[in-house]
């Protein structure tokens, strides 16, 4: 039988390797053998960090067996506080984002975390959409949607009335006796508004403006006084024929007769001039009148075209009270992006910072064991980029090129070496 020979080899380090090899492994990771405690920089994430407890003689260590205890029998820990001291007091403490009270910590990498709205967006949404005080019940803002409604609501009814006196000033007609005067009556129960006569207290419809009054309340006194100064010349006329008749010698019946006739013609003067004077004043009255309804008329085509023009300003008004009111909120949310961004970098760039110091052993070591190795595992790397500029003279000859409208240096090939050189 063949004799079966098994041989071992084993490769030993140098005994400088080994003792560096087991410290560094040791820092690493190792486990107590008697309490089986974990040590080293990889027996946690180094993502947490470890908390800032507080001790009984008020003190700080990061041991939680050596933490004071409450009253409910919970570790004592501590909070950052505003002035960059330790508190245990959570309402002297810094908050988040959120309000909560950050506890103190030793190392450890915050999580990542999107910054919210600042105090600027959210009075600008408020702005917009409305806010009511949940606790008073006050309604702080008014939302700004419907913010030009009641202008043009407002409008609407100002358009409106003008359309309506613009429309009745241009289809009235005139009537001598005068125009019915309306009041404007609304339903209760229906809320309808519409055109009532008016009327006096005897039942008959109230006029205006016809020609009764502009009829001259003169005129009667003119026609008393022009019959007066009839019966006077009629009076004189008179006793001018009883004097010719008495100097003819006619009495009685001829002298009757001329006096008739005289009176007779001093009838038809008066009667005549009685109803040339009335006839003249109510043609006067009436050409007045209607002077007065067309000049009313017009200036009611010109106020309902003048409330036509106030509805439309209202309405415009309020769409650019809304437009402006957009405009501040867009300009106080843009501001408060603005600082969103900023705390958003800085908090960035402190977990980015955070994450470097709590990953830096790992890199030393890495760095270690290449040195223990002989072969880097991994490599850096530094690599510039650079631009030059442009030469001045470039575009110096650029121009002159351009400018003679050929190659200046076209001709240089044309040159000859006459030394023979």
């Amino acid at each position: 039988m063949a004799e079966e020979i098994i041989q071992k080899q084993m490769t030993l380090l140098p005994e400088y390797q080994e003792e560096f090899l087991k410290n560094l492994l040791a820092n690493i990771y190792q486990v107590d053998e008697e309490s089986g405690t974990i040590t080293g920089v990889a027996a946690q994430s180094p993502l947490y960090g470890q908390p800032v407890y507080q001790m009984e003689g008020g003190g700080t260590t990061l041991d939680p067996t050596q933490a004071a205890v409450d009253a409910e029998g919970n570790k004592v820990q501590f909070y950052e506080g505003a002035d960059g001291s330790f508190t245990t007091d959570p309402s002297l403490a810094l908050t988040d984002q959120y309000g909560e009270a950050i506890f103190a910590t030793e190392g450890g990498v915050a999580v990542p975390d999107v910054i919210g709205f600042t105090d600027s967006q959210v009075d600008a949404l408020r702005r917009m959409t409305g806010y009511t005080d949940p606790e008073t019940g006050k309604v702080v803002y008014e939302g700004m949607m419907d913010a030009y409604q009641p202008y043009l609501d407002e409008a609407l009814q100002t358009f409106q009335s003008g359309t309506g006196i613009a429309g009745t000033a241009g289809t009235a007609r005139y009537d001598p006796s005068g125009q019915i005067v309306y009041d404007t009556v609304t339903d209760p129960a229906t809320g309808q508004v519409s055109q009532v006569a008016r009327k006096d207290a005897e039942g008959n419809v109230v006029r205006e403006g016809g020609y009764k009054d502009f009829f001259d309340p003169f005129v009667d006194d003119v026609v008393d006084a022009a019959q007066l100064d009839i019966q006077e010349a009629l009076e004189r006329e008179r006793a001018r024929i009883g004097t010719e008749a008495a100097s003819m010698g006619a009495f009685g019946r001829r002298r009757d007769l001329i006096e008739g006739q005289a009176i007779g013609r001093s009838a038809a003067e008066e009667g005549k001039l009685t109803a040339q004077l009335k006839s003249a004043a109510y043609t006067a009255a009436q050409e007045q009148a209607q002077s007065a309804f067309e000049n009313q008329q017009k200036r009611g085509i010109q106020a309902g075209q003048l409330f036509q023009g106030l509805g439309t300003g209202i309405g415009a008004l309020g769409e650019a009270a809304q437009n402006l009111g957009f405009q501040d909120v867009n300009a106080l949310f843009n501001t408060g992006q603005l600082e969103q961004r900023q705390l958003q970098s800085e908090y960035d760039v402190q977990r980015a910072s955070q994450l470097e110091e709590a990953y830096e052993p790992f890199a030393r070591f890495s760095y270690m064991r290449d040195i223990l190795s002989g072969l880097p595992a991994s490599s850096t790397a530094l690599a510039a980029a650079a631009t030059p500029k442009a030469s001045p003279l470039t575009n110096i000859l650029q121009n002159a090129n351009i400018a003679g409208g050929s190659n200046i240096f076209g001709g240089l090939g044309s040159l000859k070496n006459v030394s023979g050189a």
